[in-house]
């Protein structure tokens, strides 16, 4: 083979599919180009080559996420596959400050990958360089593998899409660039039954199962959420999935509490402050979670994760690109104005215009709005860019309306921070000291205050009748240790994030101090990212997941407060219709290692992994070519 030629095949106009040779020795000999796709698999093979694939897009991303040069540009790090080499250090990053257990979660998958033979170099990141620049739509994670424990936003629990079109290369949640045709059409499939939710459900339940068992990714399990709060002074905290009881993401404890104490005052401490009071063009994080006490959502969802009305009492599907909702009547903004259909329509047109950030989910797919009725509470119809089925779940929970009396003159919205932002939400705005407090009063006329209503909504094993509280407060008391201290003093009335369970047990000395519990429906995983040689070996990726043992964690650190996930699925049981159950990756290492050996790999005098050679090096270059297919589906030989 020349050198003209093993340009072609590195530079040519298609990226999709080609492997790119090294000769480590000198130039490409002929022996190393014959060796790299075709010919025979059997026999041993002898010695190698010095071939070797390096770390690369394998294929034509779309140019608005992985960009036009991913190849020569994009890949910020070297991982090698050298033939008969042995299997480098894998780099692994963890945020330890993420939540209190992260770091024995880390090294749990540190003992994973080296007992099947590759070492790892674990890297703690914190939380905001992660998300500031890791989380990178255009190239991916700038290391081979890191892992995650998702946010409570709502959203992750009330549809399959935040979750399951991770796995889309369109999309910017793809951090780990794994592309499936096949799953790629099925996801394209399900996103546009918006009106039938059961053939939905049926495909997602079959993307799941495909999914899993590609092991495209690493779920190892939903952790219980544990919070800490007063219950000697205050009764009906709602143990919401995902959220807990006492966090910002959905609302329902704070408008069901009732006190029993003197005190109609619910005092929350949290580690860090809001940065301004625009909700839709904030930078995400405390704004966006703490201001939706302030305002209201199309829908809303349910502490058993249900969509229930908000602003919106219903909806109808004209057709896949059409749909009409009735609002709720009576509804007025916190400086007594009446809201109506105006609103809606002004609120969708000035994101849309001036591009709001956090209200990015809720419009993505919305074209345009008009106004059908002023009737009772009015009417409006949505035109949508494409049949979109999570736009009456996850999408219209999202949503924040905001008044156009008070925004219409603004002209630099992303600039804005209202001196008192004004909502329909339960609770109203008072006052906010940055870096110290916020200070929320309650709205009378809110719906969520009726008895009635609430109960329907909260149900019968968590709702508690009454007047509720007068004023919430969220004050910023600074670390974990810190909000124990305050808890046990009786200086804050819970604590505002989620906590270990020694830290519970060590809060719940304090008098009147009790610890919850609640369900996850976000779950711990570990991003393989699938530009790396190693990751696109189906068979290597299946030999890792029998090396996880996620009960033992569940068991041993979490002292049984979560659950471990079957298969490699991102998604809860909570989630009905769309949940479908995936099989089971045995706990069994040394299933792990006999899987390898048969794909030609080796183990040397260490017990580290060695990668194949000789046509055991054949065969893995087309299973790392074909990036969705094992040993074993291949029919290719036993190298053992």
């Amino acid at each position: 083979m020349s050198d003209d030629l093993t340009f072609e095949i590195e530079k040519g106009k298609s990226r999709r599919g080609f492997v790119r040779i090294a000769g480590t020795a000198g130039a490409a000999s002929l022996a190393g180009c014959s060796g790299i796709l075709g010919g025979d698999d059997g026999g041993d093979g002898g010695g190698g080559d010095g071939r070797s694939i390096e770390t690369k897009f394998w294929e034509e991303w779309p140019v608005d996420t992985k960009g036009t040069d991913a190849n020569n540009q994009a890949v910020k790090f070297e991982y090698t596959a050298v033939e008969g080499q042995t299997v480098p250090k894998v780099t692994t990053h963890f945020a330890k400050a993420e939540t209190p257990w992260m770091r024995e979660h880390a090294l749990m998958i540190k003992d994973s990958f080296e007992s099947i033979g590759v070492p790892v170099k674990l890297k703690n990141v914190q939380p905001s360089t992660r998300y500031g620049e890791f989380w990178r739509a255009d190239i991916g994670h700038p290391v081979p593998v890191t892992m995650n424990l998702h946010g409570p936003d709502p959203q992750r629990g009330l549809d399959p899409n935040p979750f399951l079109m991770r796995a889309h290369p369109e999309t910017g949640g793809n951090y780990y660039n794994y592309k499936n045709d096949e799953i790629t059409k099925l996801l394209d499939k399900q996103a546009k039954e918006i009106g039938n939710k059961q053939k939905r459900a049926k495909i997602c339940k079959k993307i799941q199962r495909k999914l899993s068992k590609d092991a495209y990714i690493i779920t190892t399990n939903f952790p219980d959420v544990i919070n800490v709060a007063n219950t000697a002074d205050w009764e009906g905290y709602v143990p919401t999935p995902g959220n807990g009881t006492t966090r910002d993401s959905f609302i329902w404890t704070q408008v069901n509490l009732q006190p029993k104490g003197n005190s109609t005052t619910w005092v929350k401490g949290v580690t860090s402050g809001m940065q301004g009071t625009n909700l839709p063009w904030s930078s995400g994080g405390q704004e966006e979670k703490r201001l939706l006490n302030v305002y209201d959502g199309l829908y809303d969802a349910s502490p058993q994760l249900e969509i229930v009305p908000g602003l919106a009492t219903n909806h109808k599907v004209v057709d896949d690109t059409t749909v009409e909702m009735d609002l709720r009547k009576g509804v007025t903004w916190h400086d007594g104005k009446p809201f109506g259909p105006e609103d809606v329509k002004f609120s969708v047109e000035m994101y849309k215009q001036y591009t709001a950030p956090q209200q990015g989910p809720f419009y993505r797919t919305i074209d345009s709005v008009e106004v059908l009725s002023n009737n009772g509470g009015g009417r409006v119809r949505f035109k949508l860019t494409e049949a979109d089925a999570s736009f009456l779940t996850q999408r219209a929970v999202r949503s924040a309306i905001i008044p156009k009396h008070r925004w219409q003159d603004v002209d630099s919205p992303g600039k804005h921070n209202p001196d008192n932002p004004i909502g329909t939400g339960p609770f109203k705005f008072k006052n906010w000291s940055q870096g110290q407090e916020l200070r929320l009063s309650k709205h009378e006329d809110h719906w969520l205050w009726d008895d009635k209503t609430r109960r329907k909504f909260i149900g019968e094993e968590h709702f508690v009748p009454g007047d509720g509280i007068d004023e919430l407060v969220e004050t910023n008391v600074g670390n974990v240790s810190t909000l124990i201290g305050a808890i046990q003093s009786g200086d804050i009335d819970a604590i505002g994030t989620t906590v270990s369970n020694e830290q519970a047990k060590r809060a719940a000395k304090g008098n009147g101090v009790e610890k919850q519990r609640s369900r996850n429906f976000v779950p711990t995983d570990v991003h393989l990212n699938h530009i790396v040689p190693l990751f696109r070996d189906k068979t290597f990726r299946v030999a890792l997941s029998h090396a996880v043992d996620k009960q033992g964690f569940v068991k041993g650190v979490l002292g049984g407060r979560g659950t471990a996930i079957k298969g490699q699925n991102l998604i809860t049981q909570q989630l009905k219709p769309y949940y479908g159950e995936t099989e089971p990756y045995e706990y069994n290492p040394k299933k792990g290692r006999t899987m390898l050996q048969k794909a030609g790999y080796t183990f040397n005098g260490d017990d580290m992994l060695v990668w194949p050679k000789g046509n055991a090096w054949k065969a893995f270059a087309k299973r790392v070519e074909n990036g969705h297919a094992t040993r074993s589906e291949l029919n290719q030989s036993d190298f053992s």
